[in-house]
């Protein structure tokens, strides 16, 4: 298991750098009243991406631009017109995406920066702005929100997510309050990570770099290390994300709520990198769904069917390589069968229905041993999976 660009990108969140251009941003706009902090915050982020990541500023900052007005224009068009101008742009932003992604899986200097997982991001709000836009959702963004809610400098590399209609509505003048939350926050964060998410990952590397000369005890050992990990370095992000945003007088979705103790797949999605999740579900997963109710009336085959390819497409989004292919079927099909079972069970409580706590366990176990695909490469999870379920 070598860096993840996440984990680079995370890295650079610790750095003196960092710390600077947040303490200087928000000195600056302190007492700004919300349309300038606004201004101030689109142009300081916009820096402070640039002077943090290394990221070519100029060409995101143009594009960022073309898809504010291409926004603006989308209301004006006539209705066929307008769909087919809004599909080429999602096209034009996946396409891209992809390019970079493929890119990356064959660059080590790519996939060792986290350019592209920022670029990830960017094409995630360009999308939902402009489907807001085409329908009439998203008229009153002005460039500067736009601007800064693309490049805000605490959420540029892994989120939380927030959409552009919402932005302005966050802003409120910090008080001192705010400051110590945001603090005290960014202190939890850091420690999660430094003290308990970094040493993990040192433990669980040589069982996901050597699968095939692991002990079956360790890999499994591993595996739960590593379950255990990515929420804890994902969760601190997350922290430090949202302490750092409230220093700065926007108050950011929350992105995790104890997933780990939910009591079926579908739950733990749902309280799983929660701005992630609510995106793939109302611009990928829900639309997919309408379409194929309309097409076959079958309202489990229509859920079944957007699962599976919203699974698919969140792998492929994590990286353009057969273990994410992998890993979104494998959650694809899981989610397939909780529907399906529940379908057949009905919305009524049952007798001896599983209990709270078997159900939370079973649920961890599901979601755990996707990990293989998620922490390995394909030849790896196989040798991985065949170790720890075949002994062998």
């Amino acid at each position: 298991m070598d860096r993840s660009p996440s984990e680079y990108a995370r890295a650079d969140v610790l750095s003196w750098t960092f710390a600077a251009a947040v303490v200087v941003l928000a000195l600056v706009s302190v007492r700004l009243p919300a349309r300038a902090r606004a201004l101030v915050l689109a142009i300081g982020s916009v820096g402070g991406v640039g002077l943090v990541w290394h990221v070519p500023v100029l060409p995101v900052l143009a594009s960022a631009c073309g898809v504010w007005g291409l926004g603006r224009l989308l209301p004006t068009l006539p209705e066929r017109a307008r769909s087919a101008t809004l599909a080429a742009a999602v096209a034009a932003v996946v396409g891209t995406l992809l390019w970079f992604r493929a890119g990356a899986a064959a660059s080590a200097t790519l996939v060792s920066t986290p350019v592209v997982l920022g670029l990830s991001y960017f094409a995630l709000k360009y999308i939902q702005h402009l489907v807001d836009a085409a329908g009439g959702r998203a008229a009153k963004v002005d460039l500067p929100s736009f601007i800064a809610t693309v490049f805000f400098l605490p959420t540029y590399p892994a989120g939380p997510i927030e959409r552009s209609g919402e932005f302005a509505t966050k802003l409120a003048e910090p008080t001192g309050a705010e400051w110590a939350a945001g603090v005290e926050r960014i202190v939890f964060g850091v420690g999660k990570k430094v003290l308990l998410a970094d040493p993990l990952r040192l433990f669980l590397q040589p069982a996901f770099h050597s699968p095939g000369t692991t002990s079956r005890g360790m890999l499994v050992l591993s595996l739960y290390a590593f379950a255990i990990q990515l929420y804890l370095d994902f969760g601190a992000y997350s922290d430090i994300a949202i302490g750092v945003a409230r220093l700065l007088g926007v108050r950011v979705r929350e992105n995790f709520d104890w997933p780990y103790l939910q009591r079926n797949l579908g739950a733990l999605w749902q309280h799983w990198h929660m701005s992630f999740t609510s995106w793939l579900r109302d611009f990928l997963f829900l639309p997919i769904a309408l379409r194929l109710l309309r097409r076959t009336r079958k309202p489990l085959v229509a859920e079944t069917g957007a699962q599976l390819v919203t699974m698919v497409a969140c792998g492929l989004w994590h990286g353009v390589a057969w273990n994410f292919v992998a890993w979104g079927v494998y959650h694809g099909c899981c989610l397939s069968v909780l529907a399906a079972w529940r379908a057949r069970r009905g919305s009524a409580p049952r007798p001896g229905a599983m209990p709270h706590a078997a159900a939370v366990l079973l649920t961890f176990h599901v979601f755990t041993l996707g990990l293989v695909f998620f922490g390995c490469t394909m030849p790896q999870a196989i040798v991985f999976l065949r170790r720890l379920l075949l002994g062998r």
